[in-house]
């Protein structure tokens, strides 16, 4: 729980998985996370692969056809590509004011997370109140629900994406830059009073302390299992999370997979509903269809 080396990239899906995990409809259920998409014209073939953050290496490593499509794809688009220098941890260490702790937290947990977070790479004192949950609900996902191996690196599915195409010498697009999602993750919860983020931190801090509850590894394990409800003819729940950000995602990668065979890496949450890319581009005349992760 001491690493919050990559705290904010693309940290919704956890939050979003986990409300749509309580539903046993079974409408729309596909045993995959990847898809093929062919242009309107048919002259490209990409792949959309939905992600989800909590795991990493270990687990992308184990889908063979997902890892060889992203080797055969000209382009690379995942949710955020931070340049050098100006990733979510540079933004929260260059900020000058910290903040006051006393308002958010009481003073055992904040003597616990003083100690907790001695050595994070991210300044804590310079954090958010909806910074320091979204990352502490992250870590304690990873560790309560074992998405990760003890030999993982301390990158994300969609950060082991990036760094594997830029090895593999390909050209990456992020559709975010780490300010616009810190600051999606502060409209999120505007207007939150102070008392109301010090009891969902302390709740999420006794969690941590105790070792868990089993209930928020549902989501979890539908992700492992690879058998998600896509809901595809339902609309969206969230405007600000789910349907601005991918409308504004399909009008930036609709040009490159008319033009070049693209491998698409986001959060499985932007792939569903009625507003999800799949449904969004079959709309725009593109040919989605489910395929095998490992075949």
């Amino acid at each position: 729980m001491k690493k919050l080396a990559s705290i904010l990239l693309a940290i919704f899906l956890g939050f979003i998985a986990g409300r749509l995990a309580a539903s046993e409809r079974q409408s729309d259920v596909l045993h995959t996370l990847l898809f093929r998409i062919v242009s309107p014209n048919g002259a490209t073939e990409s792949y959309l692969f939905g992600t989800h953050h909590a795991f990493s290496k270990s687990f992308f490593d184990t889908l063979s056809n997902t890892r060889a499509k992203l080797m055969a794809a000209e382009i690379v688009i995942t949710e955020s590509d931070p340049e050098p220098g100006h990733t979510a941890n540079d933004i929260v260490n260059a900020r000058t004011s910290e903040t006051q702790w006393s308002k958010y937290l009481t003073k055992a947990d904040l003597a616990y997370l003083r100690e907790h977070l001695h050595d994070s790479p991210t300044n804590f004192e310079k954090l958010r109140p909806e910074e320091l949950y979204a990352a502490l609900n992250r870590e304690y996902t990873i560790n309560a629900c074992n998405t990760r191996t003890a030999a993982d690196p301390n990158l994300s599915i969609d950060e082991y994406i990036g760094f594997l195409a830029k090895q593999a010498g390909k050209r990456v697009i992020g559709l975010e830059t780490a300010d616009e999602q810190l600051e999606l993750i502060r409209k999120d919860i505007e207007g939150m009073p102070p008392k109301v983020h010090k009891k969902r931190l302390s709740r999420l801090i006794q969690l941590i302390k105790s070792g868990g509850n089993s209930q928020i590894c549902e989501a979890t394990d539908m992700y492992r299992q690879m058998a998600f409800d896509y809901r595809l003819t339902e609309p969206c729940f969230n405007s600000l999370i789910l349907t601005d950000r991918n409308t504004r995602w399909l009008e930036k990668i609709v040009g490159d997979l008319q033009s070049s065979s693209c491998f698409v890496a986001v959060g499985l949450s932007h792939l569903q509903f009625e507003c999800g890319l799949i449904s969004q581009l079959r709309e725009g005349g593109f040919v989605v269809e489910p395929i095998s992760t490992t075949e």
